[in-house]
């Protein structure tokens, strides 16, 4: 059969369209606020289980899709029309416990022809203790969460009730998380009739399978491509995870990366790590193989001004990207009962961060920085009670009150909504008012960290201030670091950023750091939580960052004026408070990043002093 490549293109973009629509309905019937800032994907596998499209979606639930439509061809063979399947199992293809995957086959005139998933990041998933992340899991025992490999929701107009009256016994909102997993199912549905519609308009079974084998093929073709631009050489990359509680040296990590530009393949090489830790950090293959490509695939595709995808993100392009795992490591493929509970973060964003940098190592112009590490309490678990309502109902939920800053590329700063490498920008902040409607908690503040980026040519985005508490009763809050102690790294003389922190302030104002690594903290009414998240390291030295693109950083304040002229070489004048005053001293700042150039380097602790203090201790006591 000859492909028609208008019928390709149409295609191609109908089906992210579909997925479009699946996001939309998720969006919009969801009821968690953990849903509605976009911590769920949807995508589209093909019959022969191949990642399709996944339009707008978190690399991390996604690029395991094809890993889990065959888990459901292996473990249900007799699979049909109208079924459908719920896993969250970290053994079988799943990211972590808690991203639950609802799939649904299509078929036309009885032939398997897609697979339709949703996948979504539970506000509960019955952990031990009231979070979905747990670092210091020992083992998936100690963990506690409810898992279901593959388990049949549905067949048939059956639906299995057991499972649900098993979730509303052990998960602590039950009806929220019933409305999310009723928006799951709506948006599979959905695509199970929009897929058919568009396999019947391709000319049936045997046109679709011609135009899908053709679209990856075409894919693949482009992946190759972007790979045969890229000079050849072996990179050994390596990074090193903080300490946690349970690996009190934190945990090395390391990728060798073949680059092969004659056959247009890179090969990345994840089997020389640690074994399995008793701790919730173990990557699951889903999440070790996504980390990897992840960062393959953003140095592919970071280019200013392209006019098309150079690398379109589906199993095309991964046919390129070999990842080499094995079982019982680390960052692999856990054996049973390793925990696997904060996959989607800790290890999993240092691989991606280590790829990026090692990427880097091609050349100035290739790869990128290392990104903002850790799930600080801008992103952390908030649990209480919620006086305000009938009987003093539980609540549970991931707040989204801000951001954490994404890495500097050859041509790009760092993104400022950056937050995780497994979101890559794609989640939503969430609304001040929603939440403290729906919640029993106050936000305060929501601003950008001033000289907290990593400074280079091209500087990381700086990282977020964010400050809450509960209003009425005690609340719960956790979350975890990392990138204190084994910093966040720039590139070819771009420099580290800050690390995140934590800080109490008590009821009368006083201020007081936090000196953990993972915090479970519990604030009193009048009490609030200060969350100082990370930033992404710089590329390149930033002597050679356009004075102009310096000017533009101090007037949005995003770099403090002092910061400009010792880190940057540029001085700024004019009156700092009123930013129509500011303005470059040309000759001022040619001679100042003559003084710099001679002097060498900066090592990252002048780096650090040349940061202005935290501000909002004087305005906080001010308030107070």
């Amino acid at each position: 059969m000859a492909v028609d490549k208008v019928t390709l293109t149409v295609m191609a973009n109908r089906i992210n369209s579909i997925v479009m629509e699946m996001t939309n309905t998720m969006v919009r019937t969801a009821r968690s606020t953990t849903m509605a800032a976009r911590d769920f994907s949807c995508s589209i596998t093909s019959h022969t289980h191949e990642m399709v499209s996944f339009a707008e979606a978190a690399p991390v639930h996604v690029y395991g899709s094809g890993m889990l439509a065959e888990d459901m061809a292996e473990i249900h063979p007799d699979f049909r029309e109208g079924d459908v399947f719920m896993s969250n199992d970290p053994y079988g293809g799943n990211s972590h416990a808690a991203d639950q995957t609802l799939l649904v086959p299509v078929f036309l005139d009885g032939v398997h022809l897609f697979t339709a998933l949703a996948k979504a990041h539970q506000a509960d998933i019955g952990n031990a203790i009231p979070t979905t992340y747990s670092p210091t899991a020992t083992d998936m025992y100690n963990e506690g969460a409810l898992v279901f490999p593959m388990v049949l929701m549905a067949r048939g107009g059956w639906e299995n009730t057991d499972i649900l009256r098993m979730c509303e016994r052990r998960i602590r909102s039950y009806e929220t998380w019933y409305g999310d997993y009723l928006a799951t199912l709506g948006a599979v549905r959905l695509a199970e009739r929009r897929l058919r519609e568009l396999a019947v308009w391709l000319g049936g079974v045997d046109a679709t399978k011609e135009y899908l084998a053709a679209f990856l093929d075409y894919c693949e073709q482009m992946a190759a491509e972007a790979i045969g631009e890229l000079p050849a050489g072996r990179i050994v990359t390596k990074t090193h995870l903080d300490p946690f509680p349970q690996v009190p040296e934190g945990i090395p990590l390391q990728a060798t990366i073949d680059v092969d530009p004659a056959a247009g393949k890179i090969v990345v090489d994840l089997r020389d790590n640690p074994d399995n830790v008793p701790a919730g950090l173990n990557l699951t293959e889903s999440t070790a193989k996504n980390a990897a490509t992840t960062g393959v695939l953003i140095a592919l595709n970071s280019k200013r001004h392209a006019e098309r995808l150079r690398v379109y993100n589906n199993a095309g392009a991964f046919r390129r990207i070999q990842v080499l795992t094995r079982e019982g490591c680390v960052v692999g493929r856990p054996k049973h009962p390793a925990s696997a509970s904060c996959a989607t973060t800790t290890v999993q964003c240092r691989t991606v961060g280590m790829t990026l940098i090692g990427m880097a190592a091609l050349g100035d112009g290739f790869g990128a920085t290392e990104p903002a590490y850790g799930q600080a309490a801008v992103q952390g678990v908030l649990s209480g009670h919620d006086p305000r309502r009938d009987g003093s109902p539980p609540f549970m939920f991931q707040i989204f009150a801000g951001t954490q800053g994404g890495p500097a590329t050859p041509e790009s700063d760092g993104w400022l909504t950056f937050l995780v490498t497994g979101g890559c920008g794609i989640n939503y902040i969430d609304n001040s008012e929603v939440l403290e409607q729906k919640y029993p908690i106050v936000i305060w503040e929501r601003s950008v960290w001033q000289d907290s980026e990593g400074a280079g040519r091209t500087r990381g985005a700086p990282g977020n201030v964010c400050i809450y508490g509960p209003r009425f009763a005690d609340m719960e809050v956790q979350y975890f670091h990392d990138g204190v102690e084994n910093r966040i790294k720039g590139v070819h003389g771009g420099s580290s950023p800050m690390g995140p922190q934590a800080w109490h302030i008590a009821g009368n104002g006083a201020w007081e750091k936090y000196e953990h690594v993972v915090g479970e903290v519990v604030l009193g009414a009048g009490e609030s939580i200060v969350s100082l998240s990370a930033g992404g390291g710089g590329y390149g030295s930033p002597l050679d960052r356009p004075a102009e693109a310096v000017l533009t950083d101090v007037v949005e304040g995003y770099v403090s004026a002092g910061r400009a002229r010792e880190v940057y070489g540029v001085v700024i004048t004019g009156d700092a408070s009123r930013p129509e005053t500011l303005a470059i001293d040309a000759d001022a700042t040619v001679a100042r990043r003559a003084e710099l150039t001679a002097a060498g380097p900066l090592p990252i602790e002048l780096d650090d002093a040349s940061r202005t203090a935290h501000p909002h201790l004087d305005w906080w006591a001010v308030a107070a």
